[in-house]
């Protein structure tokens, strides 16, 4: 049962410490889940991928994921205790969020328009910035390249079949009225018949 008290801390701790929303917490979930030995970075990668897909909260979907998959490896074949885990690393993320807002919400109504207050959030914008964009590129370096590594960039060619499918998505979702269902759709079925 330690393991789940370690992913409850874990989650609790990304949900408390990072500011910015979901986006901003996939590098800090990324690094603690892999740093651990929990995760792989193609498992977080694949994680990743179906949580984006899922209706809800991107952070939510992927700390359910993440403790289900989690649980799993280190308690094979309970179905329950996956799914404990997925619970458990759920309510954890979201715990903070739900004390910040019950306990500072009404202080926060008061003070939105204080100086002090507006310089916080004036620092804190580019780094949730810096926070995205480090998922996004460490995101892209592990589908393109399979690694984390820059140096991956310059050694070797990206996945090539990999690219053309981000490419003809983008391409589709800035260029066209194309139903964003559709392109994932669309990407899901290339994916599964490149990939074998």
């Amino acid at each position: 049962m330690g393991i789940f008290l370690k992913l409850a801390c874990v989650f609790f701790k990304i949900g408390l410490l990072t500011i910015g929303g979901g986006l901003a917490m996939l590098p800090i979930i990324q690094h603690e889940m892999v740093s651990r030995g929990w995760l792989t970075n193609q498992q977080f990668l694949d994680i990743y991928g179906i949580a984006e897909m899922t209706p809800g909260p991107i952070a939510v979907n992927c700390a359910t994921f993440v403790g289900y998959r989690t649980i799993e490896g280190q308690i094979p074949g309970v179905f329950w205790f996956a799914v404990l885990g997925a619970a458990t690393a759920t309510i954890s993320v979201c715990l903070p969020s739900f004390f910040c807002v019950n306990v500072f919400g009404s202080f926060w109504e008061k003070h939105r328009d204080h100086p002090a207050m507006v310089r916080v959030f004036a620092i804190l914008r580019p780094v949730v910035s810096g926070l995205v964009a480090a998922a996004a590129v460490s995101l892209c370096l592990n589908c393109l390249w399979q690694s984390d590594s820059f140096q991956a960039v310059i050694q070797r060619i990206p996945h090539l079949p990999t690219l053309l499918i981000l490419l003809a998505s983008f391409g589709l979702t800035l260029w066209t009225k194309f139903s964003p269902f559709l392109i994932l759709l669309g990407g899901i079925l290339l994916g599964i018949v490149v990939g074998g």
